[in-house]
């Protein structure tokens, strides 16, 4: 199976999404997960591919009407093969159609998230990852594969460490635990901290692999996502695919190419696993 996750940037641009159409098609994937959808772009890509079979957060969704400003965005999978498209209210997060879950006919969950930024949700992104963890520890054997952009971790070292956004680092080089502060009333930064940690470093928790780090261990340094601070890049590699540790993975690898051409900014992330 070769599944790509993507954070399509929320493109609205027919030009732009008919390239972003174009560059998954030539990828042949068997599973193709897009973050950051909109209800129109959702169209464009359902009728690209027409012979494929689809469904996005907005098929499922119970408020439409309320999926604007921060809840615009959703996701949406689209398949080679037949999927039973699931209830995305059995997880308790505060934006449901934020995850967007699949279950394919041999019997795996596929899930794709995009983890609100907590620079502008707060406990939201909290939230979202307490949510997502709780729901997931609930059947650790069950075969799945989760994926999407996390918003996480603010930085990884070589050794394998990571540094959350519930934590900072000093002049000195020491880690402490530390949050914005304008959410100090509203979250400890340990509650942060763990959220973010236990899915992103503790997924072995949950039966799973980081399909990305487990191929190409820690000195990779490669990033799905950039910005820049005082006038040096710096990356962050927020994109991820964990899959159950029953898979068999073959690579995994991000494809910088979309992004460098400006059809995102963010490079999806690619995995071939049987």
């Amino acid at each position: 199976m070769k599944l790509i996750s993507w954070n399509i940037n929320s493109r609205s641009n027919k030009e732009i999404l008919q390239k972003q159409c174009d560059f998954l098609s030539s990828g042949d994937f068997d599973l193709i997960a897009l973050q950051e959808v909109t209800m129109q772009s959702q169209k464009y890509f359902k009728d690209y591919f027409v012979d494929h079979f689809s469904v996005s957060s907005f098929d499922l969704s119970k408020e439409v009407e309320s999926l604007k400003n921060n809840r615009k965005y959703g996701q949406i999978i689209i398949s080679k093969n037949q999927f039973k498209a699931l209830n995305p209210y059995r997880i308790q997060i505060p934006f449901p159609e934020r995850v967007l879950t699949i279950k394919l006919l041999n019997g795996t969950e596929v899930y794709t998230t995009h983890v609100p930024p907590g620079s502008s949700n707060g406990i939201i992104k909290v939230e979202h990852f307490e949510g997502l963890y709780k729901f997931l520890l609930k059947n650790p054997e069950s075969y799945k594969i989760l994926c999407g952009d996390f918003n996480s971790p603010k930085q990884e070292s070589l050794k394998g460490d990571v540094l959350t956004w519930g934590q900072k680092i000093n002049k000195s080089g020491e880690v402490r635990l530390a949050i914005n502060s304008k959410w100090k009333d509203d979250c400890s930064a340990e509650r942060w901290d763990l959220a973010e940690r236990n899915i992103i470093q503790n997924h072995v928790s949950l039966n799973m692999q980081d399909a990305f780090r487990a191929l190409n261990g820690y000195e990779d340094p490669s990033c799905s996502w950039f910005t820049k601070r005082n006038g040096v890049e710096l990356g962050r590699r927020y994109d991820h695919i964990f899959s159950s540790t029953n898979f068999n993975l073959a690579a995994c690898f991000y494809d910088q190419s979309p992004r460098l051409q400006g059809l995102s900014d963010h490079s999806p992330i690619i995995v071939e696993m049987e």
